[in-house]
């Protein structure tokens, strides 16, 4: 049976759906190399909880348009991917295992952390998913667990994806202050290094260790599936399979761990 790959990739702004980019592009390219997944675990920084974790549960989960002000066509897509609710099921139980309560949700749909970029790589839309939250409230370690109890799935020709992004200020987006695309760099450059030599726990306190981490997170639910990707990497090597930053300030780079 193959073996998936952990992934991260950055989904960016909603208008990545409809706007062609470098990362769309990527986006693309990448499903087209993928070996075809009998289901996808996501992560998605658009599914925090704070309080609970949450798993998706229904076999037909609707479409979220989960934004504000954006072009009308955006919020006229639909992305039907099924649901697993067999797959949930056995995700709950390896968190119950450990002592942990998972909340299976039936209702729950499909956010755009998870759509936008799934619609890229994988427009048949036909891959059954399960969405695992994130738990900002609780931080790094927590969420690194979280992927690793999800780690071995891979190896039932699984794949494990977590969408965010690598820097995530909206405030300097809207308003960009002297030397900001510095500062991107050096808090990306830092992950990059740390990724290439598997330095986990130093990904892992990411918030103390990286340079400008709060600058490029004032919070943190975009790099929380990120961490989670790590967990469920086993061994916290990866490779940078893309780069980009848009307007500055919005880091795209995506990780591949095998």
């Amino acid at each position: 049976m193959k073996k998936q790959p952990a992934l991260f990739i950055s989904h960016g702004s909603p208008m990545m759906a409809i706007a062609e980019s470098k990362t769309s592009l990527f986006l693309q390219k990448l499903g087209k190399s993928l070996v075809r997944p009998k289901a996808i675990i996501m992560f998605s920084a658009h599914f925090d909880r704070a309080n609970d974790i949450v798993i998706t549960a229904g076999e037909n989960p609707t479409t979220i348009h989960d934004f504000y002000g954006f072009p009308a066509p955006l919020y006229n897509i639909q992305y039907n991917a099924p649901g697993s609710p067999g797959l949930a099921k056995k995700i709950a139980k390896r968190f119950e295992q450990v002592g942990l309560h998972p909340i299976l949700d039936e209702q729950q749909g499909w956010d755009h952390g998870l759509w936008i970029p799934l619609r890229l790589m994988l427009p048949t839309a036909d891959i059954p998913i399960v969405q695992v939250s994130i738990n900002s409230a609780l931080g790094a370690d927590a969420n690194y667990e979280y992927g690793k109890l999800m780690a071995s799935l891979r190896d039932e020709n699984i794949l494990i994806i977590g969408s965010g992004n690598v820097t995530h200020n909206l405030a300097e987006f809207s308003r960009p202050s002297v030397g900001s695309e510095k500062r991107v760099k050096a808090f990306t450059k830092w992950v990059n290094e740390k990724v290439s030599s598997a330095q986990i726990e130093s990904l892992i306190d990411y918030m103390n260790a990286a340079p400008d981490a709060l600058f490029n997170h004032p919070t943190q639910e975009h790099f929380l599936p990120f961490i989670a990707a790590l967990g469920a990497s086993e061994t916290g090597k990866g490779e940078l399979i893309h780069q980009d930053i848009e307007h500055g300030i919005l880091a795209m780079d995506a990780y591949r761990f095998e």
